[in-house]
């Protein structure tokens, strides 16, 4: 935290003592009065982002994908702020503020603690709002709410429960593109007898529709949601997409929405299992890579919990150069990849570079992480996958 601050205390030093005052009384401080119609954007987060000699620049990977200045955190803010003034009106400009993974590396620099991709959720809303969101945005919008999920075709008949202790919550990415994460998951709930429901039909989270900047939209997917959480029984509810869970846990309390149950990322759940003696795992050796994914490990803190599990199953894990809070994102992250495919790409594509110098095989705890990097020819596996190959007593 020290080092974040470093170079503003710095600055600071080498100031006369009336500038000290004045900076600590109006930046730090201070509430700005350029723009007087209310907004749904933070504009004195925006303003002071803008201003910032952008720190976190060199950590953004939408701006290393893309190489234009334009995308950087603070070059978002600045274009933010003209379009929130009613000074910008073109096409490019709207677009780039969709160009964003929500990976928070930003925050990790920033003395101020912002997300810009936190921040850009309430720009996208005013975007909205005057009626200028991308048509590209707009169709993600309207086939969200027909579909009741990111993608097309039917989600596969896993069985199981509508009511158990334990809800199992899959998500988009697992429901329509990972069969194989779902199944791994299922397994272990059977396995070791567990009391699991299955939804009979799974809605979206509602991330998505946050993101974009469809509030009212994402709130009705929040009532939904909740009721039939409600209505499945469970104590616990297990998520395999971290999105989910910190939607879930933390979002839905900011919008009035609370869930009775226990949410956990299946990390934490499959561990609780692992040291309770539920889930027994044979520890056959083998190596492996883990990539930390942004919002489990920089949102939800969630960093020891796949590091632990994977030891108990035998893996020797190899650390990446940027591990931890330090990761670097998939490309993927707030649905990048449905907005700027290319830009999604180029991200992947450097993110499994780096990691196949440590191993040819990549353990992660997300399914979107996961896609990303088989999509781009990498060997990946989610942790319920290797738990589920590893169980069984050790003598057997």
């Amino acid at each position: 935290m020290k080092d974040k601050y470093a170079w503003v205390m710095d600055a600071l030093s080498k100031a006369p003592l009336l500038t000290k005052a004045r900076a600590v009384k109006h930046f730090l401080m201070g509430r700005n009065d350029y723009i007087k119609k209310e907004r749904h954007a933070d504009m004195d987060a925006v303003i002071k982002c803008a201003l910032c000699p952008n720190m976190c620049k060199f950590d953004c990977p939408v701006l290393a994908a893309e190489k234009n200045d334009a995308v950087s955190p603070s070059g978002k803010m600045r274009l933010a702020y003209f379009i929130e003034a009613g000074y910008l009106s073109s096409d490019d400009a709207f677009e780039d503020m969709y160009k964003c993974t929500g990976c928070n590396a930003c925050a990790q620099w920033c003395p101020f603690d912002f997300s810009v991709g936190d921040l850009l959720k309430g720009v996208r809303e005013d975007i909205a709002e005057m009626g200028k969101a991308p048509p590209d945005i707009v169709e993600i919008k309207e086939k969200l709410e027909e579909r009741h999920v990111m993608y097309e075709g039917e989600r596969k008949d896993y069985g199981g429960h509508e009511h158990g202790s334990v809800l199992y919550f899959m998500g988009c990415e697992v429901s329509s593109h990972r069969d194989e994460i779902a199944n791994s998951m299922i397994k272990i709930f059977e396995s070791i007898g567990e009391d699991y429901a299955l939804m009979d039909e799974e809605w979206c989270c509602g991330s998505p529709m946050l993101n974009l900047g469809f509030t009212e939209q994402f709130k009705k997917f929040a009532e939904h949601n909740v009721r039939a959480i409600e209505e499945s029984g469970c104590e616990v509810m297990v998520c395999s997409c971290p999105t989910c869970t910190h939607i879930f846990r933390d979002i839905y309390p900011q919008h009035g929405f609370n869930i009775k149950a226990r949410i956990m990322h299946s990390s934490e759940y499959l561990l609780e299992m692992a040291e309770k003696g539920r889930i027994k795992l044979r520890g056959e050796s083998k190596q492996a890579v883990y990539h930390d994914p942004c919002v489990l490990v920089r949102k939800l803190g969630i960093e020891e919990e796949p590091r632990k599990l994977m030891a108990r199953a035998g893996v020797d894990l190899k650390e990446a150069e940027f591990h931890g809070k330090d990761t670097k994102c998939c490309g993927r992250g707030s649905g990048l990849e449905s907005t700027n495919e290319d830009i999604a790409k180029k991200i992947a594509d450097a993110r499994i570079e780096e990691l196949k110098q440590h191993g040819d095989v990549i353990i992660t705890a997300c399914p979107t992480c996961k896609s990303a990097f088989e999509e781009g020819g990498a060997e990946a596996y989610d942790i319920s996958e290797i738990i589920a190959m590893g169980m069984g007593n050790k003598d057997e």
